[in-house]
This record gives C-alpha cells, structure tokens and sequence, in this order.
C-alpha cells in the first residue's frame, strides 16, 4: 500500500484549494500580497485563477463580496495580522447579508511558530486572528496538518455554499506546497425535512392563499441566493397575485414583469405599495430578512395572522413554525402543487416610480428619472449606502439579479470595490454605481485597479459636499456632517485615467450618460446636488430616523 501511495501523485494544499474553487466556477481571486502569504499567491499565480491585486483589504473583501453575489462563490487571498484583520468589516458584510465569500489568509509557517514567538503582525496569539475570523464566518479553521486539511477545505466549500455564508481558510506558509492526503468527505449534515412536516406547510400555505382576497408575494434576497428565481417567477405567474421585494432583494424578481409593483419598505417606502402589502389577508414572504431597513424602521405593520414567512433559517405560518421543512424544497413543492387557484393578474398596476424630470438645477428626483431612461436589459446597478440605496426603490431595474447594494449591514464604501467584483462576475453586462462623495472618498482610488483591468463602469457620484444622510435624521445642523473637502470628481477621473463629466442639469446628465455609454473606459459623473436635496425614500426614513432617536 505503500509503495502504491508513493508512486501515486498526491496533491499539494494550495493547488487542491484553487482547483476546486475552479470547478465551483471561480474564475478570479482578488487580494493583495504580503510577505507571509507570498507562497500562496506563487500557488494562485500558477492555479487556473486570475489574480485581482487590489489597492486596500477593504476593497478585496467588498468586491469578492459582490463577485459572489453574481456569481455564487468569491474568494479573498491576503496576508496575515495587517491583511485579514484589515478586512474584516467586508466579511462581516458579507456575513450579515449571505454571501459565500471565501477569505484565504497567509500566515507564519507551524515550524515558525513553535521557534519564534514575536513575529511580525501577530497581535495577542498566532491564533489571535483565527479567533477573530470566527466571529464573522460560518467556519473557521488553520490548515496546518497535512492528513486532515482536505477534508477541512471540502468542509468550509461545502458550508459556504450550502449556507450561503463567508468562510475562512489560513495556510501557513510553510503548508502551501505540503502534500496532503484526498480523503473522502461527508457533506455537512443541513436541515433535514421530514416529508408530512413539508407536505402539510405547504397544504396549509395553499389553504390560505386559496381563500384569500387579497394575496400578495413579498420576495427578497435568499431567493437569488439558493437559485430560486425561476421558479419564484412560476409561482407568482399561477398565483397571479402582485409582487414586491425588499430593497436588500431588490431585482430578486425582474422588476420589469407586470406583477410586479416595487419596494416594500414599511412607512419609508411607496404608499402604494405599503397599503397593498399590509392591507392583504395572505402575505407569502419568501427569503426575507425581516431587518429595520428591510422595515422602514420597524414601521412595517405586518400581522402574523396573515402571513407566511419561509427563508433558510425558518418556516413559518401564522404563529407556529414547521422547524424541520427545508426552504428550496419547499418553494419548490409549493410550485408545484396542483390545488393552487389561478388569479387574474390584469389589474395589477406595475412599479411606477416616484421621479419628475427636472429644470434648471438637477434633482435627485431628476437623477432617478434620467437613470430609469436609461438602463436596460443590459445593466447592473450597484450602489453605496445613503441616499444613493435609498434612492434606488424608485429605480427599476430589467432583469433579475442586476441590482447590489449592502442594504442590511450597510457599510459605506462598497459600491466601487463592488463594480469591480460585479463586472467580472457578469462581463456581459455594463455596470452602472450609484455612490455617495462620502462612500467614493473611501475607496475611490479602486479607479486605479478599474482602469488597469479595463473596465468600463459608469460612475455616478452624488456630490453634495457631506454626509447628507446623516443629516437627513434630525442633525441639519451638525457641522461634522459638513467638514468635506472640495473635489472635482470629474477631473480626478480623468487624471487617473477614465472620462470626468461635471453635471449640474437634467440635460448635462443626459449627454453624459449617452457619451459614457461608448467609451472604452471607465467614467465619472461629478453630479452637483443642494446639500438638502435628498431622495423622497430618504426623506421619509429620515424623519422616521429623528421620531426614533427622540422617542
């Protein structure tokens, strides 16, 4: 046996990784070297992977964070101490809103640890960062044992995808190139159903839609996470009955389908759309996320009597839960079932978004109305938090899956960093950001990385000199909110590289966008707003904001 095992081939560590990150669909790795991960970027440099060297860990995190919501896995390769723990606050992201993100950490080598114990960028322990990483990833563990790291990288593969959440993989670099040994791997045990519990959730869903007079669809953000989109549109085409998201699901069902008819969003969002959602006696909520942005501020008046929520974590109908019904099995069951009644879908009205083409000064209403205008079946939207994720409920986007923003955990900076990931994500579609002067400020400079790729996203920056949605929420007249440095984001964009295009009115923005539209490189409107001027979303959830701080 032995003999055999040595004339056989056995695989090294990090070339294993890489190839089955590639069987998976990866097809880029964004990072930034360091010298204790310098081994496992030789390994990626030979892997079939393309390396995305970024220009801040932050930025890696964000845009593997946004490639995985495209594609469905992403993957983040940076050193150890200064690197991993530098992005921490995109996997956290990543980890609030489940995206199956991979981080791959180099760190010292085991035989360094055992002779030195003050290393460089080691903070309290060598498994100082390991720790840290467990707090904000689904599975954690450091491959430093040759017969078992092959089952731990099927583990984290296998819990990434399976839970849609981030995972974490450090390889000390004396492992890089260890042989180890292929093993056979078990999946991880998920949620089991037991076939009567499906049967009858789905029979008493059934039951409710059935005889109600009212049924609406609510579908957010696990329906493009486990794949479900197809045969949600299924099921909302046999029921018949209107359809919202949220705006963390935004574009989870194709905005341009005629059932569908917005944002929900509690008191913040289209009173149209609130009064159908909350006056329906069936509201089937299918992957949602019941957080306060998702609520309009926890203004959403949802009564459980009427409602059925089913997502990854829970089903739920009325007041008692079925713990034991998986979400993809049973949405799929619910499609199928041949007892649902067909309804009449003609009277429903479609998302009509609340814009006005503007005169004289541009308007946020008037930038929305020239962005509606203006994308297409061919556009991916990503935006930043503020106004610019606020703003977007009266966007409608064409296709499903061509809309990101970081609409739960919200951290400022994801939007450029996240054009990258979503551009070679989806390299047949042109992406188009939305982002706030304060979001580009940190971490504007990825236009460097966007030029040396050749990418070509259409950046429009919302200058209004502060954090103008901060201010939106009972402080107008903090004057930290307004200590901003003058930019010419225009002229930036073309010193860096790209084309810069100051826009002030409704017709400057239209020439924009139609000269942006066929240029090889990327752009940048510098769009001049009032500091007051904010979206009618963002109107709303600032006063709701203000009401609950002084409440």
């Amino acid at each position: 046996m032995s003999s055999l095992r040595e004339a056989m081939s056995m695989p090294r560590l990090a070339a294993h990784l890489f190839e089955l990150l590639y069987e998976q669909g990866v097809r880029h790795a964004f990072g930034i070297p360091g010298d204790f991960a310098l081994t496992l970027f030789d390994a990626l440099a030979e892997s079939p992977l393309e390396i995305v060297v970024m220009t801040h860990e932050p930025c890696v995190g964000f845009a593997a964070d946004a490639y995985s919501r495209v594609r469905g896995l992403g993957v983040a390769v940076v050193t150890y101490g200064v690197g991993a723990l530098n992005m921490v606050n995109a996997v956290a992201q990543a980890y609030a809103e489940k995206s199956p993100l991979v981080v791959i950490s180099g760190a010292p080598g085991v035989r360094e640890r055992r002779e030195h114990e003050l290393l460089h960028h080691k903070v309290k322990t060598f498994e100082s960062q390991w720790r840290v990483y467990q707090e904000v990833t689904a599975y954690a563990t450091i491959l430093d044992n040759p017969l078992t790291a092959d089952e731990e990288i099927h583990k984290a593969l296998d819990i990434a995808l399976t839970f849609k959440r981030p995972v974490y993989l450090e390889i000390p670099r004396d492992m890089v190139t260890a042989e180890i040994e292929e093993l056979p791997y078990t999946p991880q045990p998920v949620k089991r159903t037991d076939r009567g519990a499906l049967l009858e959730a789905v029979s008493e869903t059934v039951k409710m839609l059935n005889d109600a007079q009212s049924p609406v669809l609510l579908v957010d953000v696990e329906v493009h996470r486990f794949g479900l989109q197809t045969q949600v549109v299924e099921l909302a085409e046999r029921l018949g009955v209107p359809v919202c998201s949220t705006l963390l699901g935004k574009s989870a069902f194709p905005e341009h389908h005629p059932q569908y008819i917005g944002v929900y969003n509690g008191e913040a969002g289209d009173p149209r759309v609130r009064d159908l959602v909350e006056n329906s006696d069936c509201l089937l909520m299918l992957g949602a996320f019941l957080t306060d942005i998702n609520l309009g501020m926890f203004t959403a008046r949802l009564d459980p009597c009427r409602t059925v929520l089913a997502n990854s974590e829970r089903v739920r109908i009325r007041h008692h839960e079925y713990s034991n019904v998986d979400f993809v099995g049973f949405v799929q069951e619910l499609r199928q079932s041949p007892d649902l009644i067909w309804r009449d879908p003609s009277w429903i009205v479609p998302m009509q978004p609340r814009v006005q083409p503007c005169d004289g000064m541009l308007t946020m209403s008037g930038v929305l109305y020239e962005l509606n205008a203006f994308i297409d079946d061919e556009t991916l939207m990503v935006t930043d938090v503020g106004d610019p994720m606020f703003a977007a409920t009266d966007i409608k986007t064409h296709e499903g899956t061509s809309f990101l923003c970081p609409a739960y955990y919200a951290s400022m900076g994801f939007a450029i960093p996240g054009a990258i990931g979503a551009a070679l994500g989806d390299p047949f579609r042109r992406v188009v950001v939305l982002v706030g002067d304060g979001a580009f400020l940190m971490t504007g400079m990825e236009l460097l990385t966007i030029k040396r790729l050749g990418l070509n996203p259409i950046i429009l920056v919302l200058n209004n000199r502060g954090y103008t949605s901060l201010r939106t929420m009972g402080h107008q007249q903090a004057t930290y909110l307004q200590q901003f440095p003058e930019v010419d984001f225009a002229q930036l964009a073309t010193t860096l590289g790209g084309a810069g295009f100051i826009v002030e009115t409704a017709d400057q923005l239209r020439l924009a966008l139609a000269k942006a539209k066929e240029l090889p490189v990327f752009s940048v409107l510098d769009i001049r707003l009032r500091p007051d001027d904010v979206s009618p979303a963002l109107q709303r959830l600032g006063d709701l904001f203000a009401q609950r701080l002084k409440g």
